[in-house]
């Protein structure tokens, strides 16, 4: 009876600590399966940015060269209103690229927004129960899984990723002037370079997380 007490008392002892640590491995796993999804989601809309960011150079060029040029002292002085008709439409084109433009980042902020939720939620689950994990279960490694410690971290520096690279290029797109919109396509490409290492490593995350998914995945 006394062997049987002190086994069944181990037992509980062990459960509450393995309950928190699953828990918390299944919301990082959630975590996870979602930020892929969002990655690929913006991957596609900073794609499709580039023919948009171009084009906008292209005609903020055009307009300028068009405001610059007089008209009256060239052939095409016989048509008092070619200039105004060629700078409205210019004008029309240049708001039509900027409207696509916001659309796209209208999803790079969903992306974002919904990576900082997946990411706080994850770290509330580890909250509530970090007291119920030792050390060592939080700093533990294996060959299919990186630490618990790993996976926050990462986590964290892919939520600041998305939103620091949304805020620059939200602001890229706020200035109207001509001068600022006939930069923007050497102004995104620099960005995208800055970004890029960054970016990578989301990548490398996703790679490195990728047994560790499949094995709670396969355990739920």
């Amino acid at each position: 009876m006394c062997e049987q007490g002190l086994h069944s008392d181990f037992v509980f002892s062990i459960m509450p600590e393995d309950a928190a640590l699953l828990s918390v491995q299944q919301s990082l796993r959630r975590c996870f399966d979602a930020i892929e999804q969002q990655h690929e989601e913006w991957n596609r809309a900073i794609v499709e940015c580039a023919p948009l960011v171009s084009s906008l150079t292209n005609l903020a060029e055009q307009l300028q060269s068009c405001q610059k040029v007089a008209f009256s002292k060239t052939a095409l002085g016989g048509f008092t209103d070619l200039q105004d008709r060629l700078r409205y439409k210019l004008e029309a084109a240049v708001d039509l690229a900027l409207e696509k433009l916001n659309d796209k980042m209208c999803i790079l902020q969903r992306v974002k927004d919904s990576v900082s939720h997946q990411v706080g939620s994850v770290l509330y689950v580890y909250e509530v129960n970090a007291e119920k994990l030792n050390l060592e279960a939080f700093l533990q490694r294996s060959s299919h899984s990186p630490s618990i410690a790993d996976m926050l971290e990462w986590l964290q520096d892919t939520e600041k990723y998305y939103r620091n690279q949304y805020l620059q290029r939200k602001l890229l797109l706020q200035d109207n002037r001509l001068s600022d919109i006939k930069n923007v396509s050497h102004s995104w490409e620099r960005l995208n370079d800055k970004f890029a290492s960054r970016h990578q490593l989301v990548e490398d995350m996703l790679l490195n997380v990728s047994l560790f998914r499949e094995d709670i995945k396969y355990s739920c």
